[in-house]
């Protein structure tokens, strides 16, 4: 291996693990409300299999600015851009049962390469705080400009 290669691999490490202890304060607390734009979201994989719907209170869709969405094959990630904005499902877990499976998804997407963001979403014209899972390096795919992951999927399946 190539000692520029390795020092770019350990540096990736690194920066995985300092974004990870940096964005893993314990979720915890009467209530976690998350900022969901992808496989999580109503009616897609993983909402799904961890039974979304039921295990968590939908607050109402929201337009998040300052993210730029993009394709990591089956999943998307998020990262930071000033230009443009991400279509996300707000959702509130509170009480033990609910509790348990926010963590299940926190310990998913920071173990998958994100860490957390807390931002301002409005949904249905009132302010509440939450968190995105952003990823932890700029994905080298093309930018979703709508930035609607379901839309993308729906347009992809249709060219195919």
């Amino acid at each position: 291996m190539a000692q520029g290669t390795d020092r770019n691999l350990y540096g990736r490490v690194f920066h995985r693990n300092v974004c990870w202890q940096r964005s893993y304060e314990r979720v915890e607390g009467e209530e976690i409300v998350m900022a969901l734009y992808g496989s999580l979201r109503n009616g897609l994989y993983n909402s799904r299999r961890l039974n979304l719907p039921n295990k968590s209170d939908f607050l109402g869709m929201t337009r998040i600015h300052g993210y730029a969405l993009y394709p990591l094959g089956p999943y998307p990630a998020v990262y930071p851009a000033d230009d443009s904005s991400v279509v996300a499902e707000v959702r509130r877990f509170s009480g033990k049962q609910q509790l348990e499976v926010a963590k299940s998804i926190d310990y998913m997407e920071l173990f998958g390469g994100y860490h957390r963001e807390y931002v301002d979403l409005e949904v249905e014209q009132q302010k509440v705080k939450g968190f995105i899972y952003v990823y932890d390096e700029k994905p080298e795919t093309a930018v979703i400009e709508h930035g609607d992951w379901a839309r993308y999927l729906k347009e992809k399946e249709l060219s195919e």
